[in-house]
């Protein structure tokens, strides 16, 4: 793991600007001198995350996630510390004097004997898709318009007859046991027969390229199915997978969109007209964890399913799972019945290409999909359509958009849904506002010495004087919590000058004390300077308290003892601090 020093790791700190890079993953709105968003890390329906420009932090006032800029891309990508920091450093253009090189984690072995299973799969299939036997399979593939150049980065292979692969396999040393749970092959009355013979494999691999599985196409019309893919394993999920999703990430990177079809061989479709940023859902079932990781990709997304009513219907329930995740979008227009690969065959390549520059917006796919699925000549499913659609406009940033749609809905449904909407908002804006604030305004202390230990605290992140002033007048807080947060914060003004409350966090290992900072730097009654006068009352109610508590404890040893001199010495020092209280 690469080592970085202390500076490089505050240059990107301070070079960092949290809202961009939270902005990177998330819709952010402004709302006065702070930007709001739906919390990634809990099921989030309405912004409760606070992101603070000035101080460089966020915070969910409903799960409690907050933290810097780092924090924020370790959670979201799930990654570590030192990676999250490489990121960032990318964001912002900063070069790093070490590359970075992580560990390899060690592999569960059931996990890795399954993946060595797929790898010698690939190896030999490729292999023997080049040798003298599978001539005409090669020639079937160029016919297709697959390339060698397609073939070799896609490592598309032939599987061969006569449980050819089993037997290699098994010379490869790989056990029986190994072969069946990785899907290579199943257990017939007369022994383990391959799965995939006489068929073109493409491999399918996790988000991390480790090879998971096989689409295998047939290579004769007449065989039934046309693809067999392989069945769950426990390194096969499709709904976790997407395919090609570790080899285009550089491209989609670089062209900022990627292009999602349904399946392995769509993909190849595109690569052969030269479009190399597309990955694929292995079929028409759309799942919140595909969806996850295709948010990761940080671009916006232009889905291309195949034309006919299938690949509507699964553009359909990608866009109500990609609206509910926050992801952004395009439909691609397909006018035909279509899948890419019959395209390119029945209209030439030219034609996938221009398909794949017309884009059109949600909004547009639902007032044409919608009609096919409510009857507009029935009234009840005529209010439906128009509720849905409108739901949809509702959501949209640009005024203009909402206005000309809402137009067209009033023409194809003869409701006008913005008077709907508006008189909707009017009578829910105070509750909803009501209800906000109670979900994201947190519950910090009004009154009492928790009050004066927040005073405290918050006077000590405004400058050194404050601290000075805890150590000679007050020592300690009476909270374990905020005494460790006190100690942290003394400690970084003997290297720093002034406070960078987005560094300090970095300082900070205990999780509940980062909690107390996000909390007292979030906290509405925190001052921007330092204030004597606050600070000192704020002590003096500490003070207070410790004494309060001091006599809370000699009245309780009182009320046991039985020594009369132990009871006269209780009763002086209990005199004692009465003096103290009232001074």
């Amino acid at each position: 793991m690469a080592r970085l020093s202390e500076q490089e790791i505050s240059e990107i700190r301070n070079k960092a600007d949290i809202v961009n890079v939270i902005g990177k993953y998330i819709p952010l709105t402004r709302k006065g001198k702070n930007y709001w968003c739906t919390c990634p890390f809990h099921d989030d329906h309405s912004p409760s995350m606070s992101i603070t420009q000035d101080k460089q932090i966020y915070k969910c006032f409903v799960c409690g996630a907050g933290g810097n800029v780092f924090t924020f891309v370790q959670n979201y990508e799930k990654i570590s510390f030192i990676e999250a920091v490489y990121k960032v450093a990318e964001y912002v253009g900063v070069t790093l004097s070490q590359s970075l090189v992580i560990e390899e984690k060690v592999k569960d072995p059931h996990i890795a004997a399954l993946h060595k299973a797929c790898k010698e799969t690939i190896e030999y299939t490729s292999y023997i898709l080049d040798s003298v036997d599978a001539k005409n399979v090669k020639e079937y593939l160029y016919q297709r318009g697959i390339t060698n150049e397609i073939i070799k980065k896609f490592e598309i292979g032939y599987h061969p007859k006569d449980n050819a692969l089993y037997r290699f396999l098994n010379v490869k040393k790989i056990s029986d046991e190994d072969i069946l749970n990785a899907g290579l092959a199943r257990m017939q009355p007369s022994g383990i027969k391959d799965i995939f013979s006489d068929r073109i494999i493409i491999p399918i691999h996790d988000a991390h390229g480790n090879p998971v599985g096989f689409t295998a196409r047939r290579l004769h019309e007449e065989d039934n199915p046309k693809y067999i893919n392989t069945a769950e394993t426990d390194v096969y999920k499709k709904g976790n997978l997407i395919f090609n999703y570790h080899r285009a990430r550089t491209e989609v990177r670089n062209k900022n969109c990627v292009y999602l079809v349904e399946g392995a061989m769509d993909v190849l479709a595109f690569e052969k007209v030269g479009i190399t940023n597309a990955v694929a859902t292995l079929g028409t079932a759309i799942t919140k964890q595909q969806v996850q990781l295709l948010k990761q990709l940080q671009v916006p997304i232009l889905v291309s399913f195949d034309g006919d009513q299938a690949g509507k219907n699964a553009t359909y329930k990608f866009g109500l799972l990609a609206m509910k995740e926050n992801v952004t979008f395009e439909i691609v227009h397909n006018p035909y019945e279509l899948d890419p690969d019959e395209i390119i065959e029945t209209y030439g390549k030219d034609a996938l290409i221009s398909i794949a520059k017309q884009t059109d917006s949600w909004v547009n796919f639902l007032l044409t999909y919608l009609v096919t699925k409510y009857n507009l000549d029935n009234y009840s499913q005529r209010k439906e359509f128009a509720k849905e659609v409108a739901q949809a406009i509702e959501i949209l940033p640009e005024q203009f958009e909402k206005e000309s749609y809402y137009v067209r809905l009033q023409e194809i449904s003869g409701f006008d849904m913005r008077r709907s909407q508006l008189s909707l908002q009017n009578k829910q804006s105070y509750s909803k506002k009501e209800i906000l604030v109670q979900q994201v305004m947190p519950e910090l202390p009004k009154s009492g010495s928790k009050h004066a230990e927040y005073e405290v605290l918050t006077q000590m992140l405004l400058g050194v004087s404050a601290c000075n002033y805890f150590m000679e007048e007050i020592g300690f807080m009476k909270d374990d919590i905020g005494n460790k947060l006190a100690i942290y914060i003394i400690d970084y003004y003997r290297t720093h000058e002034q406070m960078e409350i987005a560094e300090l966090l970095d300082c900070i290992i205990e999780e509940p004390v980062k909690a107390l900072l996000l909390d007292i730097a979030q906290w509405e009654l925190s001052k921007e300077t330092i204030n004597m006068m606050v600070l000192k009352d704020a002590a003096q109610r500490l003070k207070k308290t410790v004494l309060e508590d001091q006599m809370q404890e000699i009245n309780e040893k009182i009320k046991q003892v039985t020594n009369s001199e132990e009871l006269h010495r209780l009763l002086e020092e209990k005199t004692k601090l009465a003096q103290k209280l009232i001074g």
